[in-house]
């Protein structure tokens, strides 16, 4: 599992307590470590000086705690055959789940790039960072138009708006409550209405920021983003009154702590969903 360090190292309970034994068996800043069930650290890795070799050293320490822990037993399938276990976030981007929340998909990457005119150097695109925005049944249903007709406009209400804040990290999880978004606007229009179904158009932006904290040895330092919706569409059943699919496009600048705030970086972000879920493999 993921951790955010500032904050696991200071928990109280259980899980820093945890986190504080592990840290103590295999003391190092951050990075990644083998645990076992009983609480025993079995491996760690930290390094990442050399980052083509970074994934062999990676996959060396995994297997060294993997030797540590003992055999393991390969996991029994049940009867509906590997398809079953190919998609561990059932959710993400897909469906509502049966208590009416959604979650969208969250995909940004850096854009190190001024002309985007022509197709970019393949070195100029950051990685992939993939996340997700949770939203509850009420919160969701603000996304979809209060009134179904062609032309009728709406604003999502800033609260709701506000859980948009994970597109706003995008290789940091500093940026990571809705209080610290510091200005957000979303809109929405029913641009057509064609057989029953209404085509949504939306525009916006989005700002945050996170002040450093002791605890982070940041304490008067900050970063921030920014983002500009630069497109946004989305379908929705007029009859059965359900949204059908949203695609949100941003384009953002992000800057990092200071000294390394100026000039700041380009960034891209994608939110979509879509209510149909992935089809199941045929059994064979």
């Amino acid at each position: 599992m993921a951790l955010n360090l500032y904050k696991i190292r200071e928990a109280k309970g259980p899980t820093g307590d945890f986190f504080r034994s592990v840290y103590r068996q295999k003391p190092q800043y951050q990075g990644l470590w083998v645990v076992a069930p009983d609480g025993k650290a079995l491996a760690s890795h930290q390094e990442t000086k050399d980052l083509k070799e970074w994934p062999r050293k990676v996959l060396a320490d995994l297997d060294r705690g993997l030797e540590a822990f003992g055999p393991v037993k390969p996991r029994a399938l049940r009867d509906a055959g590997a398809s079953a276990y190919a998609e561990s976030l059932p959710h993400r981007g897909r469906g509502v789940q049966p208590d009416g929340r959604v979650t969208l998909a969250l995909y940004n990457k850096y854009v190190i790039v001024r002309d985007l005119q022509r197709d970019p150097p393949r070195d100029a695109l950051g990685a992939t960072v993939l996340d997700s925005i949770s939203l509850k049944a009420e919160e969701w249903s603000a996304l979809a138009p209060p009134s179904a007709l062609a032309g009728s406009t709406w604003t999502v209400p800033e609260p709701v708006a506000r859980q948009f804040y994970p597109l706003l990290s995008v290789s940091s999880v500093l940026l990571r409550d809705p209080s610290e978004v510091t200005s957000v606007r979303l809109a929405g229009k029913v641009d057509a209405v064609r057989d029953g179904i209404a085509s949504l158009t939306y525009e916006g932006e989005i700002a945050g920021t996170h002040h450093g904290t002791r605890n982070e040895g940041k304490e008067g330092n900050k970063i921030s983003s920014e983002a500009k919706l630069l497109a946004g569409v989305g379908s929705y059943d007029v009859k059965r009154r359900k949204m059908l699919s949203l695609t949100l496009v941003f384009d953002g600048l992000s800057r990092n702590w200071a000294p390394y705030d100026n000039p700041p970086t380009r960034f891209g972000a994608v939110v979509e969903w879509a209510e149909a879920a992935p089809q199941a493999q045929s059994r064979r």
